[in-house]
């Protein structure tokens, strides 16, 4: 791909330890059937149906026009959720210790963008368990991504609400693969760089609907 590539990849976390789930691993969480959308644009021949939380985010970034990207993972859960990352032909990246919290996830994940997808427009930030953003909200993100200056960042907001993905352009990857030390993560990039940020209206719940208690699953 050429430098002016509008393509938008995704970078999905799921090395978390599910702790509060009482140990299990949030990106192999069955997908519900009534997460199921049919006619959303979902091409079964170039991607397995959902069957958990990482293939429902994979099926809605693809069908909305992320079609690749990187699955950060890490320990206990690690080989088993790249072996579904793989599954859902995703590239891979290991967090060796994702005690460290998730702002080092969020590096490695860029720094493996920068190198696998320098030529990417934008790149949606994904953490697994927001499994219930719909396709047509990715496929929103995507088109404005690939509208927007690589230096934009894109939030979509529900009610009020900021929530995932958020779309990061080109030029705010290294600042990204560098946040792993720093306080606030990712955050402190959105911080740092609040006159590029975008808020994006979305009729969509599932964008600030994140799963890190059983009540949560509902």
């Amino acid at each position: 791909m050429t430098s002016d590539s509008r393509e938008v990849v995704v970078v999905i976390l799921a090395a978390g330890a599910g702790r509060r789930l009482g140990g299990v691993a949030k990106a192999l969480l069955p997908a519900r059937p009534d997460d199921e959308r049919p006619g959303d644009g979902w091409d079964s021949d170039v991607m397995p149906a959902p069957s958990s939380f990482l293939a429902r985010v994979a099926r809605a970034a693809a069908a909305g026009g992320a079609k690749r990207g990187v699955v950060v993972v890490g320990p206990p859960h690690g080989e088993r959720v790249a072996g579904e990352a793989r599954r859902l032909h995703l590239d891979v990246v290991d967090n060796p210790d994702p005690a460290r919290g998730m702002s080092w996830s969020v590096a490695l994940g860029f720094e493996y963008a920068e190198t696998r997808f320098g030529a990417a427009r934008s790149a949606l930030l994904w953490p697994v368990d927001h499994a219930g953003v719909a396709p047509a909200t990715a496929a929103r993100l995507v088109a404005e991504a690939q509208a927007a200056d690589p230096d934009r960042i894109l939030v979509p907001v529900w009610r009020g609400r900021g929530g995932h993905p958020t779309a990061f352009g080109r030029a705010l990857w290294p600042e990204l693969s560098a946040c792993g030390p720093l306080p606030r993560g990712a955050r402190s990039v959105l911080d740092r760089r609040a006159d590029r940020v975008r808020r994006l209206d979305v009729d969509d719940p599932g964008v600030a609907a994140d799963v890190d208690r059983p009540a949560d699953l509902g």
